[in-house]
């Protein structure tokens, strides 16, 4: 299965995640591309995101080529990203016939309402949804918790 892995991260919890799923499902034999998301513009400020609307996306892939998609971001004020969001919204097409996942970093909560808002676009593009996966950390992420995320996204895509 060829597979599509595009993210926002700010931190780098999110590409870490996205890195570890990208390796597990290479090594059970599937072609896995990851793209992170590229912005001009102010997106926020400070230590607590304050979301900026003047940003827009420099390098907005096409998932045509892919049999899957995956869409990962950091949660932040409760919500999805902002950039993962704008990419849904704006450039993303139609995912007919793609199965697709939403997965998310957090540092306190929000997780549930954030893959709420990714796999609505999702639906709207056509793809068929599959359960989303959120993954805590506090600096760090718990022993053993990474690991347990990557295997539950594997078994969500049936790889």
């Amino acid at each position: 299965m060829k597979i599509g892995i595009v993210i926002h991260t700010n931190t780098g919890h999110t590409l870490k995640f996205a890195q570890a799923i990208r390796d597990k499902l290479t090594a059970k034999g599937h072609e896995v591309d990851i793209t992170g998301l590229r912005t001009q513009g102010v997106i926020s400020s400070g230590i607590i995101p304050i979301v900026r609307t003047n940003f827009s996306i420099k390098n907005p892939p096409d998932l045509g080529e892919f049999d899957a998609v995956l869409i990962g971001g950091p949660v932040w004020a409760f919500k999805a990203s902002p950039v993962i969001m704008r990419y849904l919204v704006e450039d993303v097409r139609t995912l007919k016939g793609k199965k697709a996942l939403a997965f998310v970093t957090m540092g306190g909560g929000g997780g549930d309402r954030a893959l709420r808002m990714i796999n609505e676009e999702l639906e709207a593009s056509a793809a068929d949804v599959v359960e989303g996966e959120k993954l805590k950390y506090f600096f760090k992420f718990k022993a053993g918790a990474l690991e347990a995320a990557v295997e539950r996204v594997c078994e969500k895509l049936g790889a």
